[in-house]
């Protein structure tokens, strides 16, 4: 079964801090972890010359390798839910090939569609 890089990131608080942000970020990565999912936190090139070719982590943002299986993909929507539900005021937004979703408050019908729309944009990118 073929599968696809999903990039979700978060939205920062005004009052978060590099720490806060690397916690939430390894939180998220843990929790789409026990899903099952190949998950790795994302790496911005260095920039500064005299950095020597290292690379630093970008905080809010992972990626995740899924297939198409509906109850992988749901259980992906519901650890977004969840870590919206418990960091109040954030947004997620995930990116599937060139499909990009923000995802806030939704409702359980916006909730469905977010997965069936998921499940089409992995499929659409493995194409």
């Amino acid at each position: 079964m073929s599968r696809v890089r999903i990039r979700i990131d978060f939205t920062p608080l005004t009052d978060d801090d590099e720490f806060v942000l690397g916690e939430l970020t390894d939180e998220l990565a843990e929790s789409l972890r026990e899903i099952g999912g190949e998950v790795e936190r994302v790496d911005r090139p260095a920039v500064d010359p005299d950095a020597k070719g290292a690379a630093e982590l970008l905080l809010g943002v992972v990626t995740v390798l899924a297939g198409t299986d509906p109850g992988y993909v749901q259980a992906l929507v519901d650890v977004v839910l969840s870590f919206l539900q418990r960091n109040t005021g954030r947004r997620v937004h995930l990116r599937v090939g060139d499909i990009e979703l923000t995802i806030d408050r939704p409702t359980h019908a916006q909730t469905d569609e977010l997965v069936r729309t998921v499940r089409a944009a992995i499929e659409r990118a493995r194409s």
